[in-house]
């Protein structure tokens, strides 16, 4: 099998092996898997928050399950991905693989920092696994039909730069589907309440386990966290230069598996 195609994720050149001519540097290989933690001391602190994140895998397993991770919700999210054309994906934060496995790609990337996380990963399923952060990606220009990441977007260390990267990655008209929690304001959490559990159609048994959800688990904490409301988060695609098709959350479709109605997913098109 040939190596994939991976670039610098400073100066994006072609790379031989993981050996950079331009900068005159070979990335280390750990446990198999390239890292490409980028070299510019803007990311310097990439090592620790890797290593935070390190902590939370070694910790326990399903890691995300409690924050929307459920089955359902990767057969549904899985089948969202499969509706667009393209054969090679790539996932930003794959985190243990859930979702990769799910789907059914031709050729499916993925990249976290965490390399706790890219272990489990493997044993699931067939993918191209590396370390690196969503800021510089280790991939030539418009190489993926499909990119993918579900809560990643708001933990991204710069925002936009990730997603210019994101769009840089993509061939002309592929897409970008992504899952984000954003902020809402007090009127639209009551709204939304309202809406989800009670009106227009009483949905009792689910009122009961979102009560009984604030008892579980505590969520687990992350190093970085951004906040922008609904709009806020369609603004910064757009910035980006992309087209956003599609706007996902159970605040217009209360059936969908999603954990609550901050969560939202935007399909968006370069």
């Amino acid at each position: 099998m040939s190596m994939p195609a991976y670039a610098c994720p400073d100066c994006k050149n072609p790379l031989e092996r993981f050996y950079c001519a331009d900068c005159r540097f070979e990335f280390p290989c750990v446990d198999g898997f390239p890292r490409f933690f980028s070299k510019d001391p803007k990311y310097g602190h990439t090592v620790p928050i890797a290593a935070a994140y390190d902590t939370i895998y070694a910790r326990t397993t399903r890691v995300w399950e409690n924050q929307g991770r459920t089955p359902e919700f990767l057969r549904y999210f899985s089948a969202l991905l499969e509706r667009y054309a393209g054969k090679r994906l790539l996932e930003i934060g794959c985190g243990e693989g859930f979702l990769l496995a799910s789907v059914r790609k031709g050729e499916k990337f993925a990249v976290d920092l965490s390399l706790q996380a890219l272990r489990r990963a493997r044993q699931k399923g067939p993918g191209n696994f590396s370390l690196a952060i969503g800021e510089r990606l280790p991939f030539p220009d418009g190489h993926f039909d499909l990119v993918t990441s579900v809560g990643v977007m708001e933990h991204f260390l710069d925002i936009g730069e990730a997603l210019r990267e994101v769009r840089r990655i993509l061939k002309p008209g592929g897409h970008y589907v992504t899952l984000t929690h954003v902020e809402m304001s007090i009127p639209e959490k009551i709204s939304a309440k309202i809406g989800e559990y009670f009106f227009p159609r009483p949905r009792p048994i689910r009122f009961a386990r979102w009560v009984a959800s604030k008892f579980g688990p505590p969520l687990v904490r992350q190093p970085i966290q951004n906040r922008y409301t609904t709009g806020g988060a369609g603004d910064w695609l757009a910035r980006a230069g992309f087209q956003v098709l599609d706007v996902l959350h159970r605040r217009k479709q209360p059936d969908l598996p999603l954990i609550g109605p901050y969560v939202v997913i935007y399909v968006a098109r370069k």
